[in-house]
């Protein structure tokens, strides 16, 4: 039995090895080439699963995140600006929504999805240094959250990161880590 453990360690640290060399050398060019523009509109701009969203969780679920300059995939452009990352599941394939002041204004298709590696969030973000104002205003948020949670049944929502990255001279990889799952975008610099 312990020889079945050791051999499985030992296989699944391989294949976590070869996952890494195959992430290196994605064609995100061709994955770009590949992916369609997403063939529906949402009515009136609203995701159909906000509400959800908001009863679900004690706080907005999703990161906040700045374009500094203009980015275009397939004919749209999404200009500088901050938007609210919404990854989505539409009609069996994954999207991430932009959204501004509540209103999807971009539907961008996912070129890959991966799962996030099971200790990624306390491991690589470091935990902000905090000054004593914040720390006690934080210790009194999470006072009244666990005075209030379980009146309100709401959970903390799952943890996010965005990485963004310049690739193949003229494109730029965002992937925005939700949760358990990890989405790339592709976006050419330039207009096509």
């Amino acid at each position: 039995m312990n020889k079945f453990l050791l051999l499985s360690a030992v296989l699944l640290m391989l294949l976590q090895g070869i996952n890494f060399k195959v992430l290196a050398n994605t064609d995100y060019a061709t994955l770009y080439k590949n992916t369609n523009p997403a063939d529906f509109e949402l009515v009136h701009g609203i995701d159909p699963y906000q509400n959800e969203d908001y009863q679900k969780y004690a706080w907005s679920p999703f990161p906040l995140f700045r374009l500094s300059s203009d980015v275009y995939f397939k004919g749209q452009v999404i200009p500088a600006g901050y938007y609210i990352l919404t990854p989505r599941t539409m009609y069996g394939k994954d999207y991430v929504f932009f959204k501004e002041a509540g209103k999807v204004k971009y539907i961008i298709p996912v070129v890959k999805k991966e799962l996030v590696p099971v200790d990624f969030y306390h491991t690589k973000i470091p935990e902000p240094k905090y000054t004593k104002w914040q720390s006690f205003c934080k210790n009194v948020r999470e006072g009244f959250y666990k005075l209030f949670k379980n009146s309100s049944k709401k959970t903390p929502p799952p943890s996010s990161y965005i990485v963004t990255e310049i690739i193949e001279g003229d494109m730029y990889l965002i992937v925005v880590y939700y949760g358990e799952s990890k989405y790339y975008l592709v976006f050419k610099a330039k207009k096509d």
